[in-house]
């Protein structure tokens, strides 16, 4: 059984958002800000919670960039994570949880350089260069 979460990629012309976990056994590794999609809630609901949670600013989710299947140590199993793009009009910051360490704009460039939570993450961030579809495309698609 897949565990299905939702995450977002929100970016400038060189830098992209990341969280730093801070629960074992993935804490010290970073994120796209995301988490698990609960019974009976929209993925694209989850994304918006998740990144007002971890990140302490709405987002506008603009596009799809992806679904993407990934294994990782927090997650019991495989995931099927759902990824959006998004915006933000605010200055992300640290939110007082056990789940998240920090928040930061990281250099697209320099992100070999950091230990990321799964190889999705930077496939992710690429592919919202990439091919993003826009979220009213992906509406009418699914209604």
């Amino acid at each position: 059984m897949h565990t299905l979460v939702a995450a977002t990629v929100v970016r400038t012309d060189d830098d992209v958002l990341l969280v730093e976990e801070g629960k074992a056994p993935v804490s010290g590794t970073w994120n796209l800000p995301g988490g698990r999609v609960e019974a009976d809630e929209d993925p694209a609901e989850t994304a918006v919670r998740e990144f007002s949670e971890e990140v302490g600013v709405d987002v506008d989710l603009t596009g799809l960039v992806g679904v993407y299947l990934g294994h990782d140590a927090f997650v019991d199993g495989p995931f099927l994570s759902i990824t959006y793009l998004g915006s933000v009009s605010a200055d992300p910051r640290v939110v007082a949880t056990d789940s998240v360490a920090d928040v930061r704009w990281v250099d697209r460039e320099r992100l070999d350089e950091l230990e990321l939570r799964s190889p999705y993450v930077s496939r992710a961030i690429h592919d919202a260069d990439e091919r993003t579809v826009p979220r009213d495309i992906v509406r009418s698609l699914v209604e």
